[in-house]
């Protein structure tokens, strides 16, 4: 007996669900129709329903993309982090810039860093080149400068927190987050940490060593020039 099955068909718009462009839509309509019905209120009404027709338009072209969400994005980063660790040695975590890009090496072995992808696939090694990859007239951006577009870019490019809030002593930077969209049960490699350590390794004569905890719900990124590999 053959059998045929298939999905698909019943997708879920994730910010549909949290607020349907077809309910503002709606709303916009009603509250214009009553503008025009009841002039004591027209003004009032006018502008209520042009909002919410404004939002709908919003909803409707703008915010539509596919998502994944929090905890499917996790439960993926989780796994994959667990195996990482277990077939990995003990060691501390550095981020070593080479010819083909940073890597992620613990102990005697390299590993694709998360962060050099994300970096890469958001555009922002090219767009902010002078600051993240040293682009200054020495070679070398400050560091502060650098922590500040990281910090921008894990909040409102990846969207991968909150808030973020960076702070350096004596060469060490540290960056704390807030709301981190992925857990922490794993610290592997995070992309929080991942981030912070490819955009502070990127154009440095030394590696970063970056080791993440978690303290008071909070992500906390502690990233230290290195000597060696």
């Amino acid at each position: 007996m053959a059998t045929d099955i298939a999905a698909g068909g019943r997708l879920r718009d994730r910010v549909g669900a949290r607020a349907p462009a077809s309910v503002f839509a709606a709303l916009g309509v009603a509250l214009v129709a009553g503008g025009a019905v009841a002039p004591a209120f027209e003004t009032l009404l006018f502008v209520w329903g042009g909002t919410a027709l404004f939002v709908a338009l919003l909803l409707r072209f703008v915010a539509t993309g596919d998502t994944v969400s929090a905890a499917v994005a996790t439960d993926i980063y989780t796994a994959a982090a667990g195996n990482a660790r277990r077939g990995s040695p003990a060691g501390d975590h550095r981020y070593v810039s080479g010819a083909d890009g940073v890597e992620l090496v613990v102990g005697d072995s390299a590993f694709d860093a998360v962060g050099e992808r994300l970096l890469a696939t958001s555009g922002v090694l090219e767009a902010d080149a002078a600051v993240v990859d040293g682009g200054t007239a020495d070679g070398e951006a400050a560091i502060d400068e650098r922590l500040a577009v990281l910090a921008d870019v894990l909040v409102n490019d990846l969207e991968l927190a909150r808030r973020a809030r960076a702070s350096t002593d004596g060469g060490v930077a540290t960056v704390t987050v807030t709301g981190s969209r992925v857990g922490t049960t794993e610290l592997f490699d995070h992309p929080v940490a991942s981030v912070v350590g490819v955009g502070l390794a990127r154009g440095r004569d030394a590696p970063v060593a970056v080791e993440a905890t978690v303290e008071d719900g909070e992500l906390v990124v502690t990233a230290t020039p290195t000597a060696s590999r």
